[in-house]
C-alpha cells in the first residue's frame, strides 16, 4: 500500500513538472509573438503580381518604353528573390521559437545546401546580410535538433537577436529603397502616359473616350498607389517585430516569467495591430 501511495506521488509530481514545463510556464505571449510574427514576415501578397504587372503594361505602352519596363522587370525579379529569403529566414526562425517556447522540438529539415543556392540568387543583399541570413538559419538548426529548454530558449534569444536585427533591417531597406522607390516611379510614368494620351494635340476631345480614359488612369494608379500603401504598412509590420524581439533580448532573463508575460503584451499587441493594419489595406 505505501508503495502504490509512493508510486502516486511520483507519478504525479512528474506530471506537474511536465505540465510546468510544456504548457504552464507563461510563455503565452512569447508563443503568441512567435505565431504572429511567423505570418505576417511571410505576407507574399507585396511580390504577388509585382513582375507580371510589367509585362502587361508593355501591351498599352509605346514601345520606346519597353526597354525601361524591361529593366524593372529585372530589377524586381532581383528583390523578389532576395526579399522571398530574408522572408523564409524569419519565418522558420518565429516557427522555431513559437515550437520551443511550447516545449515541442522539431527537427529543423531546411537543407543548407539549399541555403546556399538561395543566397547565390539573392543578389541584392550584401555579404553581412547574408551572413547574418546563414548565422540565424545555423542558430535555428542547432537550437531546434537540441531539444532546447527555458535557458536554451533564453540563449537563442540571446544569440538570435543580432543576425534577426540585420535581416529584418535587409527587409526593410528592399521594401523601402527598392519596391516602394520603383513603384513610385511606375505611377509617374503611368499618370505620364495616360496624360499624354488624353491631352495629346491631335487627339479629338471626345467625351465618352476621355471619361474612358479618366477612369482607367484613375484605376491604374489606384492599384499602384495601394501596392504602396501595403508596402509602407509591411515595413511598420517589420519594425515592430524588430522592437518586440529586441525587447525581449534585453530582458531575456526573465523569459518563463509572469512579469515578462504581461510586459510583453503591449508589443504583441502593437504587432497585432500593425499586421491587421496591412490585411486591411491590402484588401
Amino acid at each position: 500500500m505505501i508503495g502504490i501511495y509512493r508510486s502516486f506521488w511520483t507519478a504525479f509530481g512528474i506530471f506537474l513538472l511536465v505540465s510546468y514545463v510544456s504548457g504552464c510556464a507563461p510563455f503565452r505571449e512569447v508563443k503568441a509573438f512567435a505565431a504572429l510574427s511567423s505570418e505576417a514576415a511571410s505576407y507574399d501578397e507585396l511580390t504577388r503580381d509585382y513582375v507580371a504587372a510589367l509585362d502587361r503594361r508593355k501591351q498599352y505602352q509605346p514601345e520606346k518604353f519597353h526597354g525601361e519596363l524591361e529593366a524593372q522587370k529585372i530589377r524586381r525579379e532581383a528583390q523578389r528573390a532576395s526579399l522571398d529569403l530574408l522572408q523564409q529566414t524569419v519565418t522558420d526562425y518565429m516557427q522555431g521559437l513559437a515550437n520551443l517556447a511550447s516545449g515541442n522540438t522539431h527537427t529543423y529539415d531546411k537543407s543548407l545546401k539549399e541555403l546556399s543556392a538561395n543566397l547565390s540568387r539573392a543578389t541584392l543583399l550584401t555579404s553581412q546580410e547574408k551572413e547574418a541570413v546563414g548565422a540565424l538559419s545555423t542558430l535555428l538548426a542547432r537550437a531546434v535538433t537540441a531539444g532546447y529548454r527555458l535557458h536554451e530558449l533564453r540563449k537563442l534569444v540571446r544569440d538570435a537577436n543580432q543576425p534577426l536585427q540585420h535581416v529584418i533591417q535587409a527587409m526593410r531597406k528592399i521594401v523601402e529603397k527598392g519596391m516602394i522607390a520603383d513603384l513610385q516611379v511606375e505611377a509617374v510614368l503611368l499618370g505620364r502616359y495616360y496624360d499624354n494620351f488624353m491631352y495629346a494635340p491631335d487627339n479629338p476631345m471626345e467625351p465618352v473616350a476621355m471619361a474612358l480614359a479618366r477612369e482607367a488612369r484613375t484605376e491604374s494608379l489606384g492599384r499602384v498607389n495601394n501596392r504602396i500603401r501595403s508596402a509602407q504598412s509591411y515595413i511598420a509590420v517589420l519594425d515592430k517585430i524588430a522592437a518586440a524581439h529586441q525587447y525581449l533580448y534585453e530582458y531575456r532573463e526573465k523569459i518563463g516569467s509572469n512579469e515578462l508575460d504581461e510586459q510583453f503584451k503591449p508589443y504583441v499587441a502593437d504587432l497585432r495591430m500593425a499586421f491587421r493594419g496591412l490585411l486591411d489595406v491590402s484588401h
